[in-house]
């Protein structure tokens, strides 16, 4: 018997790694369909909704005859960092409310686009590969409610008819970049861009958004195969890069897209990794102290800025994707 073409349904699929989903689903021919919050773009159904209403999801799923979700929803971790219930909200009850949604409606595959962060406590990564665990102390809500929603997405596999997988990325970049690409900018707007924290020695794995899009349409094909389903895969570009070494090119990018605002040359500053981590935990107690905002620069971040992140690709390498 043919198996009948999937219809999808792309939960975020107007904006950077959501629709960069649609676009390769289009391209090839399927049947898409679009749940967000906001409408950028006019080619495909659209079904505005907050994931945190179950009702508005499920009248989703029936109306556009879905089959498969994926999922590419979440709040920006950086940009949301006064509201960190909102991690809570989105990724881990908005989650529940995806995968409840999908029992009811008989939709039986769920991709749920997560985060190499969900390894990541501040210290090194070399290697790394699905068998690292979960970081016992969550170093952000972000996280935590990553961590949260994978297993939510996990445990459903299996159930009710469901079939269900994670693709986690690292460090991801290209069109439509919300958050690396706009740091990066106001930091090179600030005129901050000589200041480094740690040695530059450390490697870090990035991911192309092409790519992220490709693994999870990869992954929404193959769900029925048990080497997908119930498993989680880290992808990136394969193709380590220095931290700060891939901060200055994007700098350098904007010093030749805009001449007359340039910084060149500006000696650099470097900030030992003991300084820093002092630094940042001096100021961490500051604000305690006068009640304030906790200050941007954390332990964590210090560790994220000077911490090894590469990761092993033999599971997303072996598995029979075609």
């Amino acid at each position: 018997m043919v198996k009948k073409p999937e219809i999808f349904l792309v939960l975020g699929g107007d904006v950077f790694v959501g629709r960069h989903v649609v676009e390769r689903l289009k391209a090839r021919g399927d049947q898409v369909s679009v749940f967000d919050s906001t409408q950028r773009h006019v080619d495909v159904p659209f079904y505005h909704g907050d994931i945190r209403e179950k009702a508005q999801i499920l009248d989703a799923v029936k109306e556009s005859g879905a089959t498969c979700i994926i999922h590419t929803i979440s709040p920006l971790s950086i940009r949301n960092q006064e509201n960190p219930g909102i991690f809570h909200e989105v990724n881990v009850e908005g989650t529940r409310k995806v995968i409840e949604a999908a029992q009811e409606a008989g939709v039986h595959n769920i991709v749920y686009h997560s985060s190499s962060g969900v390894v990541f406590d501040g210290h090194d990564i070399k290697n790394g590969d699905e068998n690292l665990p979960y970081v016992k102390n969550p170093p952000s809500p972000y996280t935590r409610s990553r961590i949260s929603a994978e297993k939510l997405i996990l445990g459903a596999n299996g159930k009710m008819g469901l079939k269900t997988a994670c693709i986690r990325p690292s460090g991801i970049f290209g069109v439509g970049d919300q958050e690396l690409i706009v740091g990066a900018y106001q930091t090179w707007k600030n005129g901050s861009t000589n200041v480094q924290f740690g040695s530059n020695e450390n490697l870090v794995d990035r991911t192309y958004v092409a790519n992220v899009a490709l693994a999870l349409v990869l992954a929404a094909d193959k769900l029925e195969n048990n080497e997908v389903a119930g498993q989680v895969f880290f992808i990136a570009n394969n193709e380590p890069c220095l931290f700060w070494d891939f901060m200055r090119n994007l700098w350098d990018g904007f010093d030749q897209a805009f001449p007359n605002e340039a910084h060149p040359g500006n000696k650099i500053t470097v900030i030992p990794r003991f300084i820093a981590l002092l630094l940042a935990h001096v100021t961490g107690l500051v604000a305690w102290l006068l009640r304030r905002d906790p200050p941007l620069l954390t332990p964590y971040t210090v560790k994220f800025y000077d911490g090894k992140r590469v990761f092993y690709f033999y599971k997303s390498e072996t598995t029979t994707w075609v």
